[in-house]
């Protein structure tokens, strides 16, 4: 049952993924329910359904998740916080399953992208809409030749046996996790180590990337990442995904946008949030 007193927050996939464990970290209080895909945790929090939606945006091996990034780039559900977990990646089966017997493993597009090296063209892969969905339905087929990317705690939550206890590529895995929800950017407040998220679509000529992030060095703005994207429906134009240190409204990084927006094509502000600690787990 709803409790009213507590804020809805929506995740994506079923319970135990590695988004609900974060959504309970950026919402201890919050009544947390899973909303089905991306897209659904999306339509809940701009119908009202959910007051904010969870979402993972980055990992430390495999870069952005472009899923989630395409679909906050316009800019009208701006990102208010993040989260950062460590993500331990085990290969889960039905009882009596043995690692020697799996044809075929199930996963999140990313989760088997960061186990490449333990894969290694050994099986077939197969991809869920999250972890968590993976471990479901290897519970469901009650298959012993089927396995499941995930964590530990969805293993447990579906009753799989633990096949292999750690198969990431890198133990230093972690997974930036971001909320998002409807209304204003979040204000600044000052001691707060703000984090402003961008969305930079260049002029179409040589250069144009270099001359649109110059004045984030010359007005003293850290650049804390930088990914590129296609723009759909214009072949081999890119746009980017861009992370700064600092508030939007605070005055210098007010300005090295205001500069970055005039050798732009377009500025988006994604939106501003606390920056989250990354340190090991």
């Amino acid at each position: 049952m709803t409790d009213p007193h507590r804020p809805r927050i929506a995740y994506p996939g079923a319970a135990g993924s590695y988004t609900a464990e974060a959504a309970a970290v950026l919402y201890p209080d919050g009544d947390l329910y899973s909303a089905g895909s991306f897209d659904d945790v999306l339509a809940a929090v701009t119908a009202g359904e959910a007051v904010a939606g969870v979402l993972p945006i980055e990992n430390s091996l495999s870069g952005l998740v472009v899923e989630t990034w395409d679909l906050l780039a316009g800019g009208e559900l701006p990102i208010g916080a993040e989260t950062v977990l460590h993500i331990p990646h085990c290969l889960a089966g039905v009882a009596g399953a043995a690692i020697e017997g799996i044809e075929r493993v199930y996963s999140h597009p990313v989760a088997l992208q960061q186990c490449r090296r333990f894969l290694n063209g050994r099986f077939e892969r197969v991809a869920t809409s999250t972890t968590s969905d993976a471990v479901r339905a290897v519970a469901d087929a009650g298959d012993p030749t089927q396995a499941a990317i995930a964590s530990p705690g969805a293993v447990a939550r579906y009753g799989l046996t633990v096949l292999v206890p750690e198969i990431s590529d890198h133990p230093e895995n972690f997974t930036r996790f971001v909320a998002v929800s409807l209304g204003p950017l979040r204000p600044l407040i000052e001691g707060v180590p703000w984090r402003t998220a961008l969305r930079v679509v260049t002029n179409h000529r040589p250069g144009a990337l270099h001359e649109a992030i110059e004045p984030l060095r010359y007005h003293g703005v850290n650049m804390v990442s930088l990914h590129s994207r296609p723009i759909l429906g214009e072949p081999w134009r890119y746009q980017f995904s861009i992370d700064i240190d600092g508030h939007c409204e605070d005055a210098t990084v007010k300005r090295a946008l205001e500069d970055v927006e005039r050798r732009s094509s377009l500025v988006v502000v994604l939106g501003v949030y606390p920056a989250a600690r990354r340190s090991d787990p």
